[in-house]
């Protein structure tokens, strides 16, 4: 009942495999791996080789259920990925957080993702998804003339969701030399490798920010209910629309929400007369706990709502419109009319 195009390799777990596991996740293939033991060690080695499951050898029908799974979410990566800024409308609105888990989240539903930190100096990501490596993101741009898949996976760094990471890492100093364009010829290559790239890290409208958000089809805007948060995004969403945004790529999303807060759903709908898309519960106890023991909350807090909250993101996301470009360029429409402007 497969797709045509499902490949599923189902591999008995040695040591000497891991390569094995690399090289059919880098060609396109699903992995799913069988053990006769749960070791901890081992299930962790394979889930960053790229396996998507991990199945006893003895629980036959776990082993179906897997197959039949990843048969049915197996999605076909053909050039035209989303791209998905969470922008803070706001510092501390907790976007790594909302960023790192929403990943972490669509990996697990079977999509090919990856999450890039662009906050090049005091990025969280690493932290949040507890990876490390030595290859930047100015290393990656160096290397595109001669990128292919398997040279792209093997530059960045695995979660063991199946996540590709790719920050500045310790090179902050190389920073200084990318561009805006450079972040654009990025994301157009890393949408033909991906189902979802995941932004994280943009801060304002610099060059580097508006140069992200020009090429995302999803703009989630995170605020809280206090007053600094909303009045900041009335003035984003203005500069929004005066650039001509459509009216479905930033969406609202309200974070650490309280309903006994005095700024309610419908006060700051009503306040940015735009419909807030999605709720993320208050739970600071789940979320610090995760982020100190390297856990998304899917792992660090399964049954919580607030780890419920962040997996609804998959479904408003789901909907991204791929292919879709925007209609003039974000970063020459903000300049061209200044440009304008002045002549005026």
């Amino acid at each position: 009942s497969a797709p045509a195009r499902f490949e599923a390799i189902v591999v008995q777990q040695t040591p000497q495999r891991f390569g094995l596991i690399y090289n059919i996740v880098a060609a396109g293939g699903v992995v799913i791996v069988v053990s006769p033991t749960k070791d901890p060690e081992l299930i962790l080695r394979a889930m960053r080789a790229g396996a998507r499951e991990f199945v006893l050898e003895s629980d036959h029908e776990e082993l179906k259920l897997a197959v039949r799974s990843q048969a049915q979410v197996t999605e076909k990566v053909d050039g035209d990925g989303a791209v998905i800024t969470v922008f803070g409308a706001k510092g501390g609105v907790c976007c790594t957080t909302i960023a790192s888990n929403l990943a972490g989240a669509l990996a697990s539903a079977g999509a090919r993702v990856c999450i890039i930190d662009l906050d090049f100096h005091l990025g969280d990501v690493l932290s949040f998804m507890d990876v490390a490596g030595n290859y930047s993101i100015t290393d990656l741009l160096q290397n595109m003339g001669r990128l292919d898949r398997e040279l792209l996976e093997s530059s960045m760094m695995r979660h063991p969701t199946g996540v590709n990471v790719l920050a500045q890492s310790g090179k902050m100093e190389e920073a200084e030399h990318i561009k805006g364009s450079d972040i654009g010829n990025l994301l157009t290559f890393l949408r033909k490798h991906y189902n979802y790239v995941i932004l994280d890290g943009v801060k304002g409208f610099d060059e580097i920010s508006l140069a992200a958000l020009d090429g995302s089809q999803h703009v989630l805007m995170v605020l809280t209910q206090d007053v600094p948060a909303v009045r900041n995004g009335q003035r984003c969403l203005d500069l929004f629309g005066r650039l001509g945004y459509d009216h479905t790529k930033v969406k609202l999303i309200l974070n650490r929400y309280q309903k006994s807060s005095k700024i309610t759903l419908d006060v700051v709908a009503e306040t940015l007369k735009v419909p807030v898309s999605h709720a993320i519960s208050n739970d600071f106890v789940s979320v610090i706990d995760a982020i100190n023991r390297g856990l998304l909350l899917r792992d660090a807090a399964p049954r919580a709502k607030l780890t419920q909250d962040i997996q609804g993101l998959v479904g408003l996301v789901a909907g991204a419109r791929r292919g879709d470009a925007p209609r003039r360029s974000f970063l020459g429409g903000l300049f061209g009319k200044k440009a304008a402007d002045g002549s005026a």
